[in-house]
Protein backbone atom coordinates (compact mmCIF):
# COMPACT_ATOMS: atom_id res chain seq x y z
CA UNK A 1 0.00 0.00 0.00
CA UNK A 2 3.34 2.14 1.07
CA UNK A 3 4.33 1.31 -2.47
CA UNK A 4 1.22 2.38 -4.25
CA UNK A 5 0.91 5.80 -2.10
CA UNK A 6 4.35 6.82 -3.55
CA UNK A 7 4.12 6.04 -7.24
CA UNK A 8 0.81 7.76 -7.09
CA UNK A 9 2.12 10.66 -5.49
CA UNK A 10 4.84 11.15 -8.13
CA UNK A 11 2.39 10.50 -10.77
CA UNK A 12 0.67 13.22 -9.75
CA UNK A 13 3.57 15.27 -8.91
CA UNK A 14 4.73 14.78 -12.19
CA UNK A 15 1.38 15.71 -13.97
CA UNK A 16 1.40 18.77 -11.72
CA UNK A 17 4.46 19.34 -13.33
CA UNK A 18 3.71 19.06 -16.61
CA UNK A 19 0.75 20.80 -16.34
CA UNK A 20 2.74 23.90 -14.57
CA UNK A 21 5.41 23.72 -17.58
CA UNK A 22 2.47 23.80 -20.14
CA UNK A 23 0.95 27.11 -18.57
CA UNK A 24 4.80 28.37 -18.20
CA UNK A 25 5.20 27.84 -22.27
CA UNK A 26 1.79 29.33 -22.71
CA UNK A 27 2.63 32.40 -20.99
CA UNK A 28 6.02 32.50 -22.25
CA UNK A 29 4.57 32.78 -25.84
CA UNK A 30 1.82 35.22 -24.78
CA UNK A 31 -0.93 33.00 -24.99
CA UNK A 32 -2.94 33.44 -21.42
CA UNK A 33 -5.13 30.49 -20.43
CA UNK A 34 -9.16 31.45 -20.86
CA UNK A 35 -9.32 30.71 -16.95
CA UNK A 36 -6.26 32.44 -15.88
CA UNK A 37 -7.47 35.70 -17.96
CA UNK A 38 -9.88 38.42 -16.15
CA UNK A 39 -13.41 37.74 -16.82
CA UNK A 40 -16.11 39.61 -19.24
CA UNK A 41 -18.21 41.06 -16.41
CA UNK A 42 -21.75 41.45 -17.49
CA UNK A 43 -24.14 43.31 -15.36
CA UNK A 44 -28.05 43.55 -15.04
CA UNK A 45 -30.69 44.53 -12.24
CA UNK A 46 -33.11 42.44 -13.19
CA UNK A 47 -36.54 41.31 -11.22
CA UNK A 48 -35.53 38.89 -9.07
CA UNK A 49 -38.32 39.58 -6.46
CA UNK A 50 -41.42 41.12 -6.77
CA UNK A 51 -44.77 41.48 -9.00
CA UNK A 52 -42.52 40.87 -12.42
CA UNK A 53 -40.11 38.19 -10.93
CA UNK A 54 -42.38 35.13 -12.09
CA UNK A 55 -41.85 36.34 -15.29
CA UNK A 56 -38.35 37.46 -15.25
CA UNK A 57 -37.34 33.94 -13.65
CA UNK A 58 -37.50 32.76 -17.54
CA UNK A 59 -35.00 35.38 -19.05
CA UNK A 60 -32.81 34.80 -16.13
CA UNK A 61 -32.69 31.38 -16.78
CA UNK A 62 -32.14 31.85 -20.36
CA UNK A 63 -29.14 34.01 -19.46
CA UNK A 64 -27.40 30.91 -17.00
CA UNK A 65 -28.21 28.52 -19.96
CA UNK A 66 -25.75 30.98 -22.76
CA UNK A 67 -23.27 31.41 -19.76
CA UNK A 68 -22.76 27.88 -19.77
CA UNK A 69 -22.89 27.63 -23.52
CA UNK A 70 -20.42 30.98 -24.09
CA UNK A 71 -17.62 29.64 -21.72
CA UNK A 72 -17.74 26.50 -22.85
CA UNK A 73 -16.86 28.01 -26.29
CA UNK A 74 -14.23 30.02 -25.13
CA UNK A 75 -15.69 32.91 -23.44
CA UNK A 76 -16.20 36.55 -25.19
CA UNK A 77 -12.54 38.05 -26.86
CA UNK A 78 -10.69 34.65 -25.19
CA UNK A 79 -11.49 35.37 -21.70
CA UNK A 80 -14.13 33.81 -19.36
CA UNK A 81 -17.50 35.36 -19.17
CA UNK A 82 -19.72 35.99 -15.73
CA UNK A 83 -22.39 38.03 -14.75
CA UNK A 84 -22.82 40.39 -11.63
CA UNK A 85 -26.95 40.43 -11.35
CA UNK A 86 -28.87 42.33 -8.98
CA UNK A 87 -32.31 42.28 -7.66
CA UNK A 88 -34.26 45.28 -8.75
CA UNK A 89 -37.48 44.21 -6.60
CA UNK A 90 -39.31 44.85 -9.52
CA UNK A 91 -38.97 48.67 -9.16
CA UNK A 92 -38.18 50.87 -11.53
CA UNK A 93 -36.05 53.32 -9.15
CA UNK A 94 -33.95 50.54 -7.74
CA UNK A 95 -33.22 49.66 -11.06
CA UNK A 96 -31.60 53.04 -11.76
CA UNK A 97 -29.78 52.94 -8.46
CA UNK A 98 -28.51 49.59 -9.44
CA UNK A 99 -27.44 50.29 -12.55
CA UNK A 100 -25.64 53.51 -11.48
CA UNK A 101 -23.74 51.07 -8.97
CA UNK A 102 -23.19 48.30 -11.58
CA UNK A 103 -20.78 51.03 -13.61
CA UNK A 104 -19.43 52.85 -11.21
CA UNK A 105 -18.32 50.81 -8.44
CA UNK A 106 -18.80 47.23 -10.06
CA UNK A 107 -17.36 48.66 -13.06
CA UNK A 108 -18.69 46.06 -15.65
CA UNK A 109 -18.13 45.14 -18.87
CA UNK A 110 -20.82 45.19 -20.42
CA UNK A 111 -24.82 45.66 -19.34
CA UNK A 112 -28.27 44.25 -20.18
CA UNK A 113 -31.26 46.29 -19.57
CA UNK A 114 -34.05 45.48 -16.78
CA UNK A 115 -37.15 43.53 -17.01
CA UNK A 116 -39.93 45.47 -18.69
CA UNK A 117 -40.58 48.69 -19.93
CA UNK A 118 -40.45 50.86 -16.17
CA UNK A 119 -37.07 49.20 -15.57
CA UNK A 120 -35.24 49.87 -18.81
CA UNK A 121 -36.55 53.52 -19.31
CA UNK A 122 -35.17 54.72 -16.21
CA UNK A 123 -31.94 52.53 -15.96
CA UNK A 124 -30.94 53.38 -19.71
CA UNK A 125 -30.86 57.13 -18.57
CA UNK A 126 -28.40 55.80 -16.56
CA UNK A 127 -26.25 54.25 -18.52
CA UNK A 128 -26.82 57.17 -21.37
CA UNK A 129 -25.35 59.23 -19.11
CA UNK A 130 -22.04 57.16 -19.02
CA UNK A 131 -21.88 56.54 -22.15
CA UNK A 132 -22.06 52.55 -22.09
CA UNK A 133 -24.24 50.30 -24.32
CA UNK A 134 -27.18 48.98 -22.86
CA UNK A 135 -28.86 45.65 -24.74
CA UNK A 136 -32.82 46.09 -24.14
CA UNK A 137 -33.75 43.06 -23.81
CA UNK A 138 -37.66 43.17 -22.54
CA UNK A 139 -38.05 46.95 -22.51
CA UNK A 140 -40.91 46.62 -25.34
CA UNK A 141 -42.35 50.46 -25.11
CA UNK A 142 -41.42 52.66 -28.42
CA UNK A 143 -41.02 55.82 -25.92
CA UNK A 144 -37.58 53.94 -24.85
CA UNK A 145 -36.11 54.77 -28.22
CA UNK A 146 -37.82 58.06 -28.74
CA UNK A 147 -35.55 60.03 -26.13
CA UNK A 148 -32.32 60.83 -28.43
CA UNK A 149 -30.22 57.97 -26.60
CA UNK A 150 -27.26 56.64 -28.81
CA UNK A 151 -26.61 53.48 -26.23
CA UNK A 152 -29.62 51.76 -26.43
CA UNK A 153 -30.13 48.55 -28.78
CA UNK A 154 -33.81 46.50 -28.51
CA UNK A 155 -34.37 43.20 -29.30
CA UNK A 156 -37.88 42.88 -27.98
CA UNK A 157 -40.47 43.81 -30.47
CA UNK A 158 -41.93 47.23 -30.35
CA UNK A 159 -45.31 46.75 -28.30
CA UNK A 160 -47.20 47.73 -31.26
CA UNK A 161 -46.61 44.97 -33.17
CA UNK A 162 -47.91 42.68 -30.38
CA UNK A 163 -51.44 43.54 -31.08
CA UNK A 164 -51.47 43.92 -34.69
CA UNK A 165 -52.46 39.97 -35.50
CA UNK A 166 -55.68 40.89 -33.17
CA UNK A 167 -57.49 42.94 -36.16
CA UNK A 168 -57.42 40.83 -39.51
CA UNK A 169 -58.25 37.75 -36.89
CA UNK A 170 -60.73 39.67 -35.50
CA UNK A 171 -62.11 40.97 -39.17
CA UNK A 172 -62.27 37.70 -40.70
CA UNK A 173 -64.99 36.94 -37.64
CA UNK A 174 -67.04 39.39 -38.15
CA UNK A 175 -66.18 41.38 -35.00
CA UNK A 176 -67.24 44.61 -34.39
CA UNK A 177 -66.50 45.87 -31.10
CA UNK A 178 -63.67 46.15 -28.41
CA UNK A 179 -62.56 47.11 -24.59
CA UNK A 180 -59.08 47.17 -23.83
CA UNK A 181 -58.18 46.95 -20.24
CA UNK A 182 -54.11 47.03 -19.48
CA UNK A 183 -51.86 47.67 -16.80
CA UNK A 184 -51.01 51.05 -16.72
CA UNK A 185 -47.49 51.33 -17.89
CA UNK A 186 -45.63 53.03 -20.73
CA UNK A 187 -45.78 50.08 -22.79
CA UNK A 188 -49.36 49.84 -23.12
CA UNK A 189 -50.60 53.37 -23.72
CA UNK A 190 -48.19 52.42 -26.89
CA UNK A 191 -50.27 49.56 -27.35
CA UNK A 192 -53.50 52.01 -26.91
CA UNK A 193 -52.14 53.90 -29.85
CA UNK A 194 -51.79 51.21 -32.35
CA UNK A 195 -55.29 49.60 -30.96
CA UNK A 196 -56.65 53.26 -32.23
CA UNK A 197 -55.06 53.44 -35.27
CA UNK A 198 -55.83 49.23 -36.23
CA UNK A 199 -59.31 48.70 -35.29
CA UNK A 200 -61.47 52.05 -37.09
CA UNK A 201 -59.19 50.24 -39.93
CA UNK A 202 -60.65 47.09 -39.62
CA UNK A 203 -64.50 48.27 -38.82
CA UNK A 204 -64.18 47.74 -35.19
CA UNK A 205 -65.03 50.10 -32.54
CA UNK A 206 -63.29 50.87 -29.20
CA UNK A 207 -66.31 50.96 -26.79
CA UNK A 208 -64.24 51.19 -23.17
CA UNK A 209 -60.14 52.10 -22.49
CA UNK A 210 -59.03 51.12 -18.48
CA UNK A 211 -55.68 51.29 -17.00
CA UNK A 212 -55.12 49.38 -13.79
CA UNK A 213 -52.35 49.65 -11.66
CA UNK A 214 -49.20 47.21 -11.05
CA UNK A 215 -50.04 44.60 -8.56
CA UNK A 216 -53.73 44.47 -9.29
CA UNK A 217 -55.18 41.19 -8.78
CA UNK A 218 -59.06 42.37 -8.60
CA UNK A 219 -60.61 42.93 -11.96
CA UNK A 220 -64.36 42.63 -10.82
CA UNK A 221 -64.95 45.87 -11.79
CA UNK A 222 -63.94 45.85 -15.43
CA UNK A 223 -65.12 42.45 -16.24
CA UNK A 224 -68.40 44.02 -14.62
CA UNK A 225 -68.23 47.42 -17.14
CA UNK A 226 -67.72 44.33 -19.88
CA UNK A 227 -70.50 42.83 -19.48
CA UNK A 228 -72.59 45.54 -19.72
CA UNK A 229 -71.16 46.82 -22.71
CA UNK A 230 -70.95 43.08 -24.25
CA UNK A 231 -67.88 43.81 -26.83
CA UNK A 232 -66.75 40.98 -28.87
CA UNK A 233 -62.72 41.54 -28.07
CA UNK A 234 -61.52 42.18 -24.76
CA UNK A 235 -57.37 43.01 -24.98
CA UNK A 236 -54.98 43.43 -22.35
CA UNK A 237 -51.44 43.89 -22.01
CA UNK A 238 -49.52 43.15 -18.81
CA UNK A 239 -47.83 40.37 -17.61
CA UNK A 240 -48.84 36.86 -17.08
CA UNK A 241 -50.20 36.74 -13.43
CA UNK A 242 -52.90 39.84 -14.75
CA UNK A 243 -53.90 37.33 -17.28
CA UNK A 244 -54.47 34.12 -14.63
CA UNK A 245 -56.71 36.57 -12.85
CA UNK A 246 -58.78 37.91 -15.48
CA UNK A 247 -59.26 34.41 -16.65
CA UNK A 248 -59.86 33.03 -13.27
CA UNK A 249 -62.63 35.96 -12.00
CA UNK A 250 -64.25 35.91 -15.73
CA UNK A 251 -65.19 32.33 -14.83
CA UNK A 252 -66.15 32.91 -11.71
CA UNK A 253 -68.94 35.38 -12.23
CA UNK A 254 -69.94 33.08 -16.05
CA UNK A 255 -68.38 35.87 -17.90
CA UNK A 256 -66.42 35.34 -21.08
CA UNK A 257 -66.31 37.57 -24.47
CA UNK A 258 -65.89 35.97 -28.01
CA UNK A 259 -61.94 36.76 -27.97
CA UNK A 260 -60.03 37.01 -24.94
CA UNK A 261 -56.21 38.37 -26.14
CA UNK A 262 -53.67 38.80 -23.76
CA UNK A 263 -50.14 38.70 -23.80
CA UNK A 264 -49.94 36.58 -20.80
CA UNK A 265 -51.32 33.99 -22.00
CA UNK A 266 -48.28 33.00 -23.98
CA UNK A 267 -46.39 32.20 -21.03
CA UNK A 268 -46.20 28.33 -19.80
CA UNK A 269 -46.72 30.10 -16.12
CA UNK A 270 -50.75 30.75 -17.94
CA UNK A 271 -51.07 27.38 -19.17
CA UNK A 272 -49.98 25.65 -15.75
CA UNK A 273 -52.35 28.37 -13.65
CA UNK A 274 -55.47 28.03 -15.15
CA UNK A 275 -55.53 24.56 -16.66
CA UNK A 276 -58.37 23.33 -18.99
CA UNK A 277 -59.55 26.92 -18.54
CA UNK A 278 -56.98 28.42 -20.80
CA UNK A 279 -58.57 26.49 -23.60
CA UNK A 280 -59.17 28.74 -26.50
CA UNK A 281 -58.07 31.86 -24.77
CA UNK A 282 -55.58 33.96 -27.45
CA UNK A 283 -52.31 35.40 -26.77
CA UNK A 284 -50.07 38.19 -28.41
CA UNK A 285 -46.52 36.15 -28.71
CA UNK A 286 -43.21 37.07 -29.97
CA UNK A 287 -41.80 33.30 -30.13
CA UNK A 288 -42.86 29.65 -29.59
CA UNK A 289 -40.49 27.08 -29.60
CA UNK A 290 -41.76 25.36 -32.68
CA UNK A 291 -40.65 28.45 -34.97
CA UNK A 292 -37.93 27.29 -37.99
CA UNK A 293 -35.68 30.38 -36.61
CA UNK A 294 -31.63 29.84 -36.84
CA UNK A 295 -30.48 27.48 -33.94
CA UNK A 296 -33.89 27.24 -32.47
CA UNK A 297 -34.70 23.37 -32.27
CA UNK A 298 -30.96 23.18 -30.49
CA UNK A 299 -32.55 26.00 -27.81
CA UNK A 300 -35.09 24.65 -26.94
CA UNK A 301 -34.03 20.91 -26.81
CA UNK A 302 -30.78 22.36 -24.04
CA UNK A 303 -33.69 24.74 -22.25
CA UNK A 304 -35.78 21.88 -22.16
CA UNK A 305 -33.34 19.27 -20.72
CA UNK A 306 -32.02 22.02 -17.95
CA UNK A 307 -35.44 23.39 -17.06
CA UNK A 308 -37.55 20.66 -18.02
CA UNK A 309 -39.79 23.22 -19.91
CA UNK A 310 -40.29 24.46 -23.59
CA UNK A 311 -39.32 27.88 -23.66
CA UNK A 312 -41.52 30.74 -23.77
CA UNK A 313 -40.99 34.50 -25.35
CA UNK A 314 -39.30 35.58 -22.55
CA UNK A 315 -36.84 32.40 -22.19
CA UNK A 316 -36.19 33.34 -26.04
CA UNK A 317 -35.73 37.06 -25.71
CA UNK A 318 -32.72 36.24 -23.02
CA UNK A 319 -31.48 33.95 -25.05
CA UNK A 320 -31.28 35.73 -28.42
CA UNK A 321 -30.39 39.31 -26.95
CA UNK A 322 -27.07 37.33 -25.69
CA UNK A 323 -26.20 35.91 -28.76
CA UNK A 324 -26.73 39.28 -30.39
CA UNK A 325 -24.45 40.87 -27.71
CA UNK A 326 -22.12 37.68 -28.09
CA UNK A 327 -21.84 38.65 -32.00
CA UNK A 328 -21.69 42.09 -31.79
CA UNK A 329 -18.66 42.00 -29.49
CA UNK A 330 -16.79 39.60 -31.32
CA UNK A 331 -17.23 42.08 -34.59
CA UNK A 332 -16.38 44.94 -32.61
CA UNK A 333 -12.98 43.15 -31.34
CA UNK A 334 -13.38 44.06 -27.73
CA UNK A 335 -15.45 46.26 -25.38
CA UNK A 336 -14.84 49.83 -26.15
CA UNK A 337 -18.67 51.24 -26.27
CA UNK A 338 -18.95 53.50 -29.00
CA UNK A 339 -17.44 50.88 -31.08
CA UNK A 340 -20.08 48.26 -29.44
CA UNK A 341 -22.76 50.87 -30.32
CA UNK A 342 -21.55 51.25 -33.72
CA UNK A 343 -21.59 47.65 -34.54
CA UNK A 344 -24.98 47.53 -32.69
CA UNK A 345 -26.45 49.68 -34.67
CA UNK A 346 -25.13 48.14 -38.29
CA UNK A 347 -25.84 44.78 -37.26
CA UNK A 348 -28.27 42.20 -38.91
CA UNK A 349 -28.64 39.07 -37.34
CA UNK A 350 -30.61 35.74 -36.63
CA UNK A 351 -31.60 34.21 -33.34
CA UNK A 352 -33.32 31.80 -32.25
CA UNK A 353 -35.60 34.34 -31.09
CA UNK A 354 -35.59 35.79 -34.44
CA UNK A 355 -33.89 38.83 -36.76
CA UNK A 356 -32.18 41.50 -35.13
CA UNK A 357 -31.78 44.74 -37.01
CA UNK A 358 -32.72 48.33 -35.32
CA UNK A 359 -32.95 52.22 -36.98
CA UNK A 360 -30.84 54.89 -36.05
CA UNK A 361 -32.34 55.24 -32.39
CA UNK A 362 -31.69 51.47 -31.73
CA UNK A 363 -35.70 50.91 -31.92
CA UNK A 364 -35.88 47.03 -33.53
CA UNK A 365 -37.25 46.98 -36.44
CA UNK A 366 -37.08 43.31 -37.74
CA UNK A 367 -39.12 41.20 -35.21
CA UNK A 368 -42.78 41.37 -35.21
CA UNK A 369 -45.27 39.32 -33.54
CA UNK A 370 -47.42 36.31 -33.67
CA UNK A 371 -50.69 35.40 -32.20
CA UNK A 372 -51.00 31.85 -30.64
CA UNK A 373 -54.38 30.38 -28.99
CA UNK A 374 -54.82 27.14 -26.50
CA UNK A 375 -55.79 24.36 -28.16
CA UNK A 376 -55.91 20.85 -26.86
CA UNK A 377 -53.89 22.22 -24.47
CA UNK A 378 -51.02 23.32 -26.34
CA UNK A 379 -50.64 26.97 -27.83
CA UNK A 380 -51.03 27.06 -31.79
CA UNK A 381 -49.92 30.07 -34.22
CA UNK A 382 -52.84 31.50 -35.50
CA UNK A 383 -51.72 34.34 -37.21
CA UNK A 384 -49.77 35.07 -39.30
CA UNK A 385 -52.08 33.02 -41.31
CA UNK A 386 -48.89 32.09 -43.56
CA UNK A 387 -47.51 30.54 -40.59
CA UNK A 388 -50.05 29.34 -38.66
CA UNK A 389 -50.08 25.84 -37.12
CA UNK A 390 -53.77 25.75 -36.63
CA UNK A 391 -56.71 27.77 -37.49
CA UNK A 392 -58.13 30.02 -35.04
CA UNK A 393 -61.75 28.86 -32.85
CA UNK A 394 -63.76 31.71 -32.54
CA UNK A 395 -65.55 33.22 -30.94
CA UNK A 396 -64.04 31.21 -27.74
CA UNK A 397 -66.78 28.53 -26.67
CA UNK A 398 -68.66 29.81 -23.49
CA UNK A 399 -67.82 28.25 -20.16
CA UNK A 400 -71.23 26.16 -19.75
CA UNK A 401 -70.56 24.74 -23.44
CA UNK A 402 -67.34 23.00 -22.70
Amino acid sequence: MKRLRTKLGTRNTIGAAIALLAISGLLASGVTPVAAQKPVVIGAAIALTGNLADSAAHVKRAYDLWLEEVNARGGLLGRPVKFQIYDDRSDAGTAARLTERLITSDKVDLLLSPFGTAGTSTASAVSEKHRMVMVNIAGASESIHQRGFKYIFQVVTPVPYYVEGTFPLAKKAGYKSLVFVARDYAAARDMEKAVRRWAPENGIEVKMVEYFPAATTDFASYIARARDIQPDIWVSVGYPPEAIEMIRQMKATNYLPKMFVHNGVSQEDFLKATGKDAEYALGMSLYEPTLPTKGNPEFVKKFKAKYDYAPGYYAALGYGGLLVLEEAVTKAGGLDQDKLAATLRSLKTETPFGPYAVSETGAQTAKKGLIVQVLKGHREIVWPFSQKTADAVLPMPGWNAR
